[in-house]
């Protein structure tokens, strides 16, 4: 077992929470639920390893809600950086499952420097 490992349950059940409250606070919980479900049967995709494939969560928001998959997407991110406490500066162009990567190792390389 890695040492880093708790370290990094704590960024999946932040990046987790973050998703489900930002589904749910736009979407509603029924909606949520639905879009779940969605991604458990077009994708394949659980909850549980979303942090480990942040491009597929990204890819089931845009296929599913095209322009408006992509805001949500970002507000998940935004949403993410605040419970890190680290701010969220959009702009570059990146893909937003790189700036979930950026933050994970950010965390984990301050906590272990």
């Amino acid at each position: 077992m890695s040492e880093r490992q708790p370290e990094q349950s704590v960024f999946n059940e932040m990046f987790i929470q973050s998703i489900d409250e930002t589904i749910t606070g736009i979407l509603g919980r029924a909606v949520s639920e639905a879009f779940t479900n969605y991604m458990r049967t077009r994708f394949n995709l659980e909850f549980d390893v979303i942090p480990e494939r942040p491009e597929a969560l990204f890819s089931a928001l845009h296929d599913s809600l095209g322009g408006g998959g992509d805001r949500v997407g970002k507000y998940i991110v935004r949403k993410l950086y605040q419970k890190a406490g680290v701010e969220f500066l959009d702009g570059d162009g990146r893909p937003l499952a790189e700036y979930v990567q950026a933050l994970k190792r950010r965390l984990t390389d301050a906590k272990y420097h």
